[in-house]
């Protein structure tokens, strides 16, 4: 992002400090500026930023205190919790009163907020996410086919088997996302399950939507959902591609069709 400053009745800011994420541009009165200004806190962020990116500090792990990160690096409090407060902000550390600072960095959450963020500021429509949804488990059956185990094919199966009209709705949205992340899972593909994170949240919107809005439809609808569902399955068990191909667009079709009419409605 480019920042320029801006002069009052023509005359120039004399300094002016502006925060470009964690770049500092520092104005002069002759209107020049050090582009290689680094923050102290900048420094200190991308550092333990590529800590826990790299695995060198482990989803789970616990973060040293201020005072040991501050001792550590040779700079102030304050500047380690400007850091700090950025790395929490990015949803790689969770912050507790008592109980210090712990490593929650989590690939599909991470992915899903930059595609929530994407989209709100894209204004992407379902139908087009339900798109992205259909590529993403198309390659899935087709990696699942090439390398998944039986048992975990089998174990989908099961998930697939589990809906009933008995459901209640969170009971039915748990067994959906179980289904849908299991197949996703199959692939053996991290960016594919990382990516289908957000997307598998749209689907358990959808279908929750419908349910409450025009529950007539939804009561048939569940029913052939229930059975395309197993149909994928079947088709992976008999690691047959076309069958898995034209069941994963069977299920997608019915999705979009429901989509279609909550928009219609």
């Amino acid at each position: 992002m480019t920042m320029c400053a801006v002069a009052s009745r023509g005359r120039p800011i004399k300094s002016l400090r502006l925060l470009e994420g964690t770049r500092v541009a520092a104005f002069a009165g002759d209107d020049t500026f050090d582009r290689n200004r680094i923050s102290v806190a900048d420094r200190v962020l991308r550092d333990l930023e590529s800590t826990i990116l790299s695995g060198r500090l482990q989803r789970g792990a616990k973060v040293p205190s201020e005072k040991e990160l501050a001792a550590h690096y040779g700079v102030s409090g304050p500047t380690v919790r400007e850091a700090i407060r950025a790395l929490s902000a990015m949803g790689l550390i969770e912050v507790r009163h008592g109980s210090g600072m712990t490593v929650v960095a989590d690939s599909s959450v991470l992915m899903a907020s930059a595609m929530r963020s994407v989209v709100e500021l894209e204004n992407i429509d379902l139908l087009s996410l339900l798109d992205l949804s259909e590529t993403l488990n198309l390659r899935a059956v087709e990696l699942a086919i090439a390398s998944a185990e039986t048992a975990e094919i089998e174990e989908v199966g099961r998930a697939a088997a589990h809906f009933s009209d008995s459901m209640s709705e969170d009971e039915f949205a748990q067994s959906l996302e179980t289904f849908l992340k299991g197949l996703i899972a199959l692939s053996h593909n991290k960016l594919l399950v990382a990516t289908a994170s957000f997307v598998i949240g749209t689907h358990i919107d959808l279908a929750r939507q419908v349910a409450r809005d025009r529950p007539a439809e939804w009561a048939q609808t569940a029913a052939e959902l229930r059975g395309e569902r197993v149909a994928i399955v079947e088709a992976l068990s008999a690691r047959d591609q076309s069958r898995a191909t034209a069941a994963v667009r069977t299920y997608m079709n019915r999705a979009r069709r429901l989509a279609s009419g909550r928009a219609s409605a």
